[in-house]
């Protein structure tokens, strides 16, 4: 059952060791299966009767042909023109990516394929997987016994995912490459896709434009074994390895995860798993040594293209799969995301070149592949200067929590300077006071010019202050005297604005209806720009909050649950904190605890469109929002437990990562709080 735990230890701290479970009968779709990962392969473990499915993706397995580079057109001047002048027809024209007959518009993820295996007679019933291990079982009935087999994924002999089936249990394997399935022939064979080689044991795809890719699996007796790689080499030798080395290796590699990182003990198991699982998912996807996580991780569905191109959504949706990073302590796990972004630095430069006429900027475009082209003629994503500031205060926040000066001086310092550059080079004098002329809110009034864009967005002011004060903090951290344009800024430009009703998406446009996007709040959280405690903020404050509840939830997505989640604990609300948490995974859940777009079921939001459109940014934000339930820092000030209901009698927490540098430990039983700091 979906809300069903098996107790299978007691930690420390007297707090259950929980395993997730699967119902294997009721799973009809690869993201209800179980999750396993090394960081650059995935594999999706499902199926019933006597099938089970391995879909197996990877996150590199870019197309990379289309996308566009940043034209001289689309400078911050022509696009406040178009807007004011209110010409849709020129400001789509702007942003209109070349075609080429016989080439993908865009660059996409794409899916790889399926291992069937099949077990004569047998009948798939029940599993679990442990996030603590990495390891799982799944027990099926043959012959009228029950009997169990194994499933373990590993790095070792360059990534193998193994399964291990009981002594004289016959199976058999079949390898499908993703162009079998008919949407995706359907999408690819146009654009020059050719069928799959199909060898003894797997397959090999070449790709029209990118390095080939292979899937090999390998049987020794009851032990099976699943291998990917990118190449022309089509047989690697990598010779045979027990199923225990695999299932060992992934032990040692969680328990070293766990023992690393922060660890949180609730009595509420629903909460308690969003938390165990999501840290696994996290930890699974975005290991140091694999590649940047894209919307799916490396869990490609093997049946369609991914939505939305499985790219890298800087907005929003890459910073909450990220997030779990800082209060967990992993902050080797924003490495490779963070490189990739640096190494654009060259096009990211020439974009701010013919955004805004600067020469020393940087603009990355909420939406991109793994080489920072950007995706899509969606105008109002690639002007969102606050994808580039949000990453920017991303790299600061990793200073701060590791100190890590060198990464500081090397990278991250030219990285803020530049972001900021550009924000102060859009900003124009107005009364007296800086103000951004026109902007976006993210996915605020997209289909609707006269509501897509206005002065001063709450979100755009809330980065921009976020900015300013990182680079001011980050030149006294370097013994340099900070720039007087971040310090004009902090001082001139306003921090949010405001009307009747609270903080606004931007000049003139109130939060009038449901919207999943709370960027007009970001200056609560994540940017921590808007101080609560401020007497001359307090009724715009209480107003924001007030009117966000009586609009609701009507259009909210599986991603702004978490987000919601965070702004309740950060103004003090710990049962709604808690509640929406529940409620995510209550509606944005399936029975496998896959982490959905839209709503599963109908009733709670109007975006309810099956179960077809899963994303981690949920699933990880879902972890850091437990985190933050019971350490909730604020520009340095920490208030432990905040998001813990009275109604907890005991809760605990183990090394937590504050932005000092600090770990701590803290439990709560029955209203005391005992806090200490780790020593390691």
């Amino acid at each position: 059952m979906k809300l069903c735990v098996a107790l299978i230890a007691l930690v420390a701290s007297g707090f259950a060791h929980a395993a997730v479970e699967w119902d294997f009968p009721r799973l009809g779709n690869c993201h209800e299966g179980m999750a396993f990962s090394d960081g650059v392969t995935g594999v999706l473990a499902w199926g019933g009767g006597d099938t089970l499915n391995l879909t197996v993706g990877r996150a590199d397995l870019w197309d990379h042909r289309g996308g566009y580079p940043w034209s001289d057109g689309q400078s911050y001047t022509n696009i406040v023109d178009a807007i004011r002048a209110k010409d849709e027809k020129r400001l789509n024209a702007i942003f209109e990516p070349p075609r080429v007959a016989g080439v993908p518009r865009n660059p996409y993820v794409l899916p790889l394929g399926r291992i069937v295996v099949t077990i004569p007679g047998a009948e798939l019933k029940h599993g679990e997987l442990d996030p603590f291990t990495g390891t799982a079982w799944i027990d099926f009935v043959l012959g009228g016994e029950i009997k169990r087999m194994n499933l373990a994924m590993a790095k070792i002999g360059g990534g193998v995912f193994a399964v291990k089936l009981p002594d004289r249990v016959e199976y058999s394997v079949e390898a499908k490459c993703a162009m079998e399935m008919p949407d995706v022939r359907k999408a690819l064979q146009p654009v020059g896709f050719k069928d799959a080689e199909m060898h003894n044991g797997g397959f090999t795809w070449r790709l029209p434009a990118d390095k080939s890719v292979t899937v090999r699996t390998e049987k020794y007796g009851g032990e099976l074994f699943v291998r990917t790689w990118r190449g022309e080499e089509t047989m690697r030798p990598d010779g045979q390895m027990p199923f225990d080395a695999v299932h060992n290796s992934a032990k040692e590699y969680w328990r070293r995860f766990w023992e690393n990182g922060a660890r949180v003990h609730v009595p509420d198991p629903v909460i308690q798993q969003i938390f165990d699982y999501g840290m696994y998912r996290f930890g699974a996807m975005t290991d140091p040594d694999g590649v940047p996580a894209p919307l799916q991780g490396p869990w490609i569905e093997d049946y369609k293209l991914p939505p939305w191109k499985g790219d890298y959504h800087f907005n929003i949706n890459v910073q909450m799969c990220y997030s779990p990073a800082y209060r967990s302590g992993h902050l080797e796990n924003l490495m490779p995301l963070f490189k990739m972004v640096l190494s654009w630095r060259d096009s990211l430069r020439e974009n701010a070149r013919k955004f805004v006429g600067i020469d020393d900027g940087y603009v990355l475009p909420h939406s991109v592949d793994d080489r920072g082209i950007c995706i899509g003629g969606y105008w109002m994503g690639t002007i969102d200067h606050a994808s580039t500031a949000w990453v920017a205060d991303m790299m600061w926040r990793y200073v701060k929590y590791s100190g890590d000066e060198a990464f500081l001086r090397e990278y991250a310092w030219d990285f803020m300077k530049g972001a900021m550059k550009v924000y102060r080079a859009m900003m124009e004098e107005r009364g007296g006071r800086l103000s951004i002329p026109k902007a976006v809110s993210p996915e605020w009034g997209a289909k609707e010019l006269d509501r897509s864009a206005g002065r001063d967005p709450s979100f755009q002011l809330a980065a921009a202050h976020r900015l300013a004060r990182d680079c001011i903090a980050a030149a006294r951290r370097l013994g340099e005297v900070p720039d007087e344009t971040w310090l004009d800024v902090e001082k001139r430009l306003p921090s949010a604005t405001a009307g009747e009703s609270g903080f606004e998406i931007f000049e003139g446009m109130p939060l009038s209806e449901s919207h999943h996007h709370h960027s007009h709040m970001a200056g609560f959280y994540p940017f921590d720009t808007i101080d609560l405690a401020d007497p001359e903020m307090l009724s715009t404050v209480e107003a924001t909050y007030r009117n966000w509840v009586g609009i609701g939830h009507g259009n909210w997505v599986g991603w702004s649950l978490p987000w919601a989640a965070v702004l309740n604990t950060h103004f003090g609300r710990p049962e709604a904190a808690v509640a929406m948490l529940r409620d995510w995974d209550a509606f944005f859940c399936d029975e496998g605890h896959g982490s959905h777009h839209q709503s599963v079921f109908k009733g709670f939001t109007n975006y309810t469109r099956g179960r077809k459109v899963m994303q981690m940014d949920a699933q990880c934000a879902a972890a850091t929002a437990v985190m933050e339930l019971v350490a909730h820092e604020v520009n340095g000030n920490v208030e432990f437990f905040k998001g813990c209901p009275a109604s907890w009698k005991e809760v605990s927490f183990e090394r937590i990562a504050l932005s000092d540098g600090r770990r701590v430990s803290g439990r709560r039983t029955n209203g005391v709080v005992d806090i200490k700091e780790e020593t390691r």
